[in-house]
């Protein structure tokens, strides 16, 4: 009993267990080691942080690239499929031109607009317009370079029937001749070459409809507003058969009342321009020293085929003019 009351025993852990052999408890630990242990924990926590915060990162950049794949995925498919439709809407001119090229108007199979239709993951609509049914901004001017009156006349009476400020005439004109004899309300070189941001006048025929921005007092808003009504792809010649009232009112405002001109549409199609001449307009309307056949037509090879391709939640809509008897693109934009 003795030996085992003199017999050194280990001091009990403070959870009651013996700690190992060799090893002093935390009452023993000296500071400097109680210090270690709390850095070797701090370590500890701030690898577990780093590692999370590399974990997440990971994960973030993983859904980013997986979005943005897919993103360009439906992009590409949205364009295809919109392309596709430009290819069915030339087939549809092709064949109008094959069985039906003597006279264009709106009561053909060309001048419906497609609804949606499905192509592959998405679907695909669009419509073709006459461009010859419009009013052709870079026909204005005859061989000596100057405003033919009765296109002036027209288009400032365009302007007017969409209360547009007409001595912005002027300026477009001014834009498309190639002298610089400044019009009364006109632009020349000297105007554009003082405004903040300098820039040449064209002198010259419009190479794209929205050149228009560029000319002096045309806005945005207008812009908008008369851009559905030009065009400057086609020989200048308007096709009487798919012309708007406007246009047609445009002619002769005082003779052309918007009444007069749904009655003249009425009469479509007119086959040729001499029936529109003696029997679509009203007596005493349009009287000018030009032949009337330099100025209206019954049929057109120009034309805007638009097409919108929708695939999930992406769209992609393309705007071609197509000359169809030539097989070429006078323009081609993809939105």
């Amino acid at each position: 009993m003795s030996f085992l009351l003199t017999k050194k025993c280990r001091r009990p852990s403070p959870a009651g267990q013996p700690l190992p052999a060799g090893r002093p408890s935390l009452a023993e630990q000296t500071p400097l080691a109680k210090q270690e242990g709390g850095f070797v924990l701090l370590i500890t926590l701030v690898v577990v942080l780093l590692l999370t915060v590399i974990i997440f990162e990971i994960d973030f950049q993983s859904r980013a690239d997986l979005r943005a794949a897919g993103n360009f995925r439906d992009d590409l498919s949205a364009y295809y499929v919109a392309l596709s439709g430009i290819t069915g809407e030339k087939a549809i001119l092709k064949d109008d031109l094959t069985n039906n090229g003597t006279v264009d108007h709106l009561g053909e199979f060309w001048a419906a607009t497609a609804p949606p239709f499905p192509v592959g993951e998405g679907d695909v609509s669009g419509k073709i317009t006459d461009e010859a049914g419009k009013f052709n901004l870079n026909s204005m001017l005859d061989a000596n370079d100057q405003p033919i009156p009765f296109k002036r006349t027209q288009l400032e009476n365009l302007f007017r029937l969409l209360s547009i400020d007409i001595t912005l005439v002027d300026p477009i004109i001014d834009w498309v001749d190639r002298n610089d004899q400044t019009q009364s309300n006109g632009a020349e070189n000297e105007t554009y070459q003082a405004l903040q941001f300098p820039y040449s006048v064209k002198n010259g025929p419009l190479k794209t409809l929205e050149e228009m921005l560029y000319i002096k007092g045309i806005t945005q808003e207008i812009y908008q507003k008369i851009a559905p009504y030009l065009t400057i792809s086609t020989d200048g010649k308007i096709n009487v058969n798919t012309a708007d009232t406007l246009i047609l009112q445009s002619i002769d405002p005082t003779s052309i009342t918007e009444s007069i001109a749904k009655d003249i549409m009425k009469g479509v199609p007119y086959n040729d321009v001499g029936k529109f001449y003696t029997n679509g307009l009203p007596q005493g309307t349009y009287k000018v020293n030009l032949p009337y056949t330099t100025l209206f037509a019954v049929r057109s090879d120009i034309y805007l085929i638009e097409s919108r391709g929708t695939v999930r939640n992406t769209r992609k809509t393309i705007r071609a003019i197509w000359n169809r008897s030539t097989k070429q693109y006078l323009y081609f934009r993809v939105e």
